[in-house]
């Protein structure tokens, strides 16, 4: 599961260019976003997701390199799905790896109502209305009032981009030239599972499960972990 070094910083410089068409924002550091109430966990809400495998190669080489062993222990063996709280959450209530946050965490209420309804009408006769209905799902489930946009300027670009799903779309690229884990536990998914490919996106404890649990642990119980799993390629 370790990746070269050649490998992280390219996939790194790739990310942050991808990363660098979102506005940046500030919020209270209040954390809600981070962590679920029993409602919501109730209505099948997660924390931390998505996650798409070159984000989650991109945050393994991150805590590698940034965290203490101990803590590298704990983070690696995290395996529940999905948590009532991300395992990224410090206990001052802000992110302990926020420079390489996911793309759900940087696009996270950016979009206003109002900014929803203006794109909505600029759209309207431009993009499929498929497109515009999956834009205002997706960005009316993520809204919070206070938080801030701090570059207004890109506003423009992102909005399209997220009408045009073009962040998915890089994420998927960049997926396709990706091995997650060694040749033995690719191997294991293929036989416990049936699946040919790598998940594209999981929870941090089910990439985790599939590339850094004991190997025994993975030919004991992966199968029946995958049975359970509510969240991998769920986009």
């Amino acid at each position: 599961m370790e990746a070269s070094p050649l490998l992280a910083e390219d996939l790194s410089s790739q990310l942050k260019i991808l990363y660098d068409q979102v506005p940046s924002t500030c919020c209270a550091n209040s954390g809600e976003c981070c962590a679920l109430t029993d409602a919501e966990f109730d209505q099948g809400w997660a924390t931390m997701f998505p996650l798409y495998s070159a984000e989650y190669l991109h945050i393994a080489e991150h805590v590698r390199t940034h965290f203490s062993p101990q803590r590298q222990q704990e983070l690696f063996s995290f395996t529940e799905e999905r948590p009532r709280r991300c395992p990224f959450l410090g206990e001052d209530r802000r992110c302990t790896i926020y420079p390489v946050r996911p793309l759900i965490c940087r696009t996270y209420a950016v979009m206003d109502p109002q900014r929803i309804a203006q794109a909505l009408e600029r759209y309207r006769e431009l993009l499929p209305e498929p497109w515009l209905k999956g834009f205002a799902r997706r960005e009316g489930g993520m809204l919070c009032p206070r938080v801030r946009v701090m570059q207004p300027e890109k506003l423009e670009q992102h909005i399209y981009n997220l009408i045009t799903t073009f962040y998915e779309r890089a994420l998927r690229r960049l997926h396709g030239g990706l091995e997650l884990a060694d040749p033995e536990r690719r191997e294991l998914l293929f036989k416990l599972t049936g699946r040919r490919d790598w998940p594209l996106n999981w929870t941090w404890g089910g990439f985790n499960a599939l590339c850094a649990a004991p190997l025994e642990w993975m030919r004991e119980h992966f199968k029946g972990y995958w049975k359970k799993a509510e969240l991998m390629d769920a986009v």
